[in-house]
């Protein structure tokens, strides 16, 4: 995937979800970037793994 075509996802994906370009254009990407790396990072657990 192109920096482009990631760029573009992200402000479409914010965009569905209420955000204003303003708001996208005023945020901190980079610790935004950061809060979704951790958030892929973080481990999900089913329900048939615990049991």
């Amino acid at each position: 995937m192109s920096p482009q075509d990631f760029i573009d996802k992200l402000y479409l994906n914010l965009l569905e979800q209420g955000w204003t370009l303003n708001d996208i254009d005023t945020m901190d990407i980079i610790y935004y970037l950061k809060l979704l790396k951790k958030k892929l990072q973080t481990h999900q657990s089913y329900i048939d793994e615990i049991l």
